[in-house]
């Protein structure tokens, strides 16, 4: 948890040029995403954000969202996959993906299944 911390201290500080942010398989669960979450809603500039595999859950399926929101002209690839959301988290988190105007690549799914385009 104190990694995901510091990640959002980093993103915080950086939030304007952040290109890249990668915890894929990290698990760090609802917990870690609460950590970077507040960063992340401050990016603007983002081109990848691959959350795979961290065990979260439809706690912040509307907070990722907006952070799909507010990358929408710049996002280029989306990895929510294999986590514990719900049909429900899933709808969340594509809520945004239409807007995403260079978008190549999405994953976004409940666990063991992915929605890819």
């Amino acid at each position: 948890l104190a990694d995901c911390y510091a990640i959002g201290t980093v993103l915080r500080l950086y939030h304007n040029i952040v290109k890249t942010v990668n915890v894929g398989g990290c698990r760090i669960g609802d917990d870690g995403l609460t950590a970077i979450l507040p960063a992340l809603l401050q990016t603007q500039a983002m081109t990848d954000l691959r959350l795979a595999q961290n065990d979260l859950s439809d706690k912040h399926a509307e907070s990722l969202s907006a952070v799909v929101h507010n990358n929408k002209s710049t996002l280029l690839h989306l990895h929510t996959d294999n986590n514990n959301f719900t049909d429900y988290g899933v709808a969340q988190v594509n809520q945004h993906t239409h807007l995403c105007t260079k978008l190549v690549s999405v994953a976004v799914g409940t666990l063991g299944s992915a929605n890819q385009e």
